[in-house]
């Protein structure tokens, strides 16, 4: 009899999908996969002809939409990778996913996930998960973070709960316009047929978790629940008024809406066992525990007890302070705690586009840290803010200025005004004392590091090798841990993932010059303004 020794963390992103495979005593990394959309053949076929990012490529400003079909031939792929060697060691299975997408079901798209509690396939053919019936999905594309054309929907909610305040006090943030909530209402007012054949509105997180344990009333968890200006923050509960602010003008109201939600639950709480189906496909040994998982903020900020920085696809800051306020969003961990939140649309895929409409290669790394070395931080150009996206850390119109030669004063000016509005969208919330970990992509930069650093006025420390993944892995090792060995092994996955760290300390005179009067940051300040923006601080 195999030994459930491993726990596996699945991290569904909006550029691929991870898979990390812990020890679940010791929490050393037995395997690491990591999936491409782009690159992998096996799920390239699920993205438009031609697209240069993993979305679909809009009907209009604004959109953003994947192929869930994709993030289930993902697991195909990953669950083949690893095996029924790992697979039946797994005594657990954590999972993250991008926050704020969602997956609507139809009455056969339940169907479907339900069957996957019988062992063998009806009709008795090899089969996989990229099989799930199209008419499945009442929306046949799942609407993502990066949607953007909601602020009317947005301000909807915000007016009928009584203004910025209420709705902040309700749900934890302020009505974003990125929110599950208004880009619901959005498609249910424009498109009411497919609202009227949505059996389930589930998050991407819910909707793989629903999958993995066969059961389609798998539960959203407290962290993604406060990404959908529907949960009340206080009380982890479906909130009335919320509903009533996101479901009006639509058929049968908040009574509706409720109907087409699962429950809530707190990120650890195991929800079933591996389908019986998958277990006979993939060789996962039936009493391998699924937990409710969360969003992929909410379980990087597992790794860490202080201030976190996320250089990935967008930039996120998260912070232990939990306290609901207007200029961020208060959320709940992985593990279940209560932390601050601040997403800055335009992050690494808006470095990628300026490689890009230089000629050179996206992945160019080399001379993007050549760029950086030519320019002392906020030496480049305070009126550069590049933003192909609009932008909600801080509030901001799209804006794609005139392309600026050459290559490295463009490049240098897009991260220094970038990476400064968001820590000035973030002064609020952070500690101001103490390292701040960075993690995501291009955190592996150190001339980044650097920049952060000074930008920051704090050391940085960079996380090792993990991220999301690795902390649903975390979360699974913890849930099926005792009460009292919880706390034991998330100080564990901690030190694991600061390790060695190569810490990096400010230039104190340039953060100083930054701040001075009539510095870069007054400068940014007012070329901020001037675009459009709406600044949340003062200097």
């Amino acid at each position: 009899m195999n030994t459930l020794d491993l726990v596996l963390g699945i991290d569904s992103s909006t550029q691929g999908t991870t898979a990390v495979v812990l020890d679940r005593r010791t929490l050393e990394v037995v395997v690491n996969k990591k999936l491409n959309f782009r690159e992998d053949e096996r799920l390239s076929r699920y993205l438009p002809p031609g697209a240069s990012a993993p979305v679909l490529i809009a009907r209009e400003p604004g959109e953003a939409d994947q192929d869930p079909t994709m993030y289930l031939a993902a697991l195909d792929a990953l669950f083949d990778e690893l095996g029924s060697a790992v697979c039946s060691r797994l005594a657990g299975i954590g999972l993250s996913a991008q926050q704020h997408g969602q997956v609507w079901l139809t009455r056969e798209g339940v169907h479907a996930i339900a069957a996957l509690r019988e062992a063998v396939h009806p009709d008795g053919r090899d089969w996989h998960l990229a099989s799930f019936p199209p008419a499945g999905f009442a929306e046949p594309r799942a609407p993502i973070w990066m949607t953007s054309s909601t602020a009317r929907e947005a301000d909807d909610i915000r007016s009928a709960c009584g203004g910025v305040e209420e709705v902040t006090r309700l749900s934890g943030s302020d009505s974003p316009l990125r929110f599950s909530g208004a880009v619901l209402r959005r498609i249910a007012l424009r498109r009411p047929e497919v609202y009227a054949r949505a059996a389930r509105v589930h998050l991407i997180s819910s909707f793989l978790t629903a999958v993995l344990c066969g059961d389609p009333d798998a539960p959203i968890d407290w962290g993604n629940g406060s990404g959908m200006s529907l949960m009340n923050w206080t009380d982890c509960r479906w909130d009335r008024v919320l509903l009533s602010a996101v479901a009006q003008g639509l058929p049968g109201g908040a009574e509706g809406l409720l109907a087409r939600l699962p429950r809530l639950a707190h990120p650890l709480e195991t929800v079933g066992r591996i389908a019986p189906r998958l277990a006979r496909r993939f060789g996962f040994h039936d009493r391998c525990a699924i937990l409710a998982g969360s969003g992929d903020n909410p379980q990087t900020k597992v790794l860490s007890e202080g201030d976190l920085l996320s250089l990935g696809t967008s930039f996120v800051t998260m912070t232990a302070n939990g306290a609901p306020h207007p200029s961020v969003n208060a959320m709940y961990d992985g593990l279940g705690r209560p932390f601050q939140f601040g997403c800055r649309t335009n992050g690494a895929l808006a470095w990628e586009a300026i490689r890009l409409r230089h000629g050179l290669d996206p992945g160019d790394f080399a001379a993007s840290d050549a760029a950086l070395a030519t320019f002392v931080v906020g030496s480049a150009a305070a009126d550069f803010i590049f933003q192909p996206e609009v932008e909600s850390f801080p509030e901001s119109p799209r804006n794609l200025p005139p392309m600026r030669s050459p290559f490295p004063l463009e490049y240098a000016a897009a991260v220094d005004t970038s990476l400064s509005l968001l820590h000035l969208a973030s002064r609020a919330s952070t500690r101001d004392a103490g390292p701040v970990v960075v993690a995501g992509g291009a955190a592996t930069s150190q001339r980044v590091r650097q920049r952060v650093a000074t930008i920051w006025g704090r050391p940085i420390a960079k996380m090792a090798d993990a991220g999301a993944g690795t902390g649903a892995a975390v979360g699974a090792a913890m849930a099926l841990d005792t009460e009292a060995g919880r706390a034991a092994t998330a100080e564990r996955a901690r030190r694991r993932c600061l390790e060695n760290v190569d810490m990096v300390w400010p230039d104190a005179a340039a953060t100083a010059a930054l701040r001075s009067p009539g510095g870069y940051f007054q400068r940014l300040t007012e070329a901020f303004t001037a675009l459009g923006g709406r600044p949340t601080w003062t200097l």
